[in-house]
């Protein structure tokens, strides 16, 4: 009985040192992630996230949590590697199916690589679960922008400066709006 209990507290340790390792490697690599990200590092910022995803499976906490696939993600988008973040972004998606923000960086993917009507879909799914997130009326806006729909466009851009007033400056600025500025209809200055 006292050496099934020895190798039962051997196990039990093992499977702790085991666990505490992995737990330690992602909480390292996904700060070594941020910084480099911040600090304009792409390439060490997706070699940090990378490793941090390899260790998050073996780790006991929020082992499904998107998180640093969503910022693997972002940096793709960031890089230009829009297939790259497309495939991490709908990775988040399988994972958690209600990440709002894995939908909206979807969407600004396909908005980057000129495909509206994916951006639409994304943004319409995102609408789905969260209605009133003022970056999805916003995306959606774009994408109605870019395939001249401009009726829906306004409305969409309307919506998402109702939400959140700080979205009349970005618009502003973007583009693909530039069309839509001298019609009666568009958000005032």
């Amino acid at each position: 009985m006292k050496n099934l209990m020895m190798i039962f507290c051997l196990l039990v340790t093992a499977v702790f040192i085991w666990v505490w390792h992995h737990q330690t490697q992602f909480n390292d690599n996904s700060r070594k992630a941020r910084f480099h990200l911040k600090n304009g590092e792409l390439e060490s910022a997706v070699d940090a996230y990378t490793k941090a995803i390899r260790h998050k499976k073996y780790t006991l906490f929020f082992t499904n949590a998107p998180s640093v696939y969503n910022n693997l993600g972002q940096v793709y988008l960031q890089q230009g590697k829009y297939e790259r973040a497309i495939e991490t972004f709908e990775e988040v998606i399988e994972l958690k199916p209600d990440a709002i923000q894995a939908y909206i960086n979807l969407a600004t993917t396909h908005l980057k690589q000129n495909e509206p009507d994916q951006a639409i879909e994304s943004c319409q799914k995102a609408l789905w679960i969260a209605p009133n997130t003022a970056l999805t009326h916003y995306n959606l806006a774009c994408a109605y922008a870019i395939k001249t729909e401009n009726t829906e466009a306004i409305n969409a851009l309307r919506k998402a400066i109702h939400l959140d007033p700080r979205i009349k400056e970005l618009a502003n600025r973007e583009p693909v709006f530039d069309v839509l500025k001298s019609d009666p209809r568009y958000p005032a200055d």
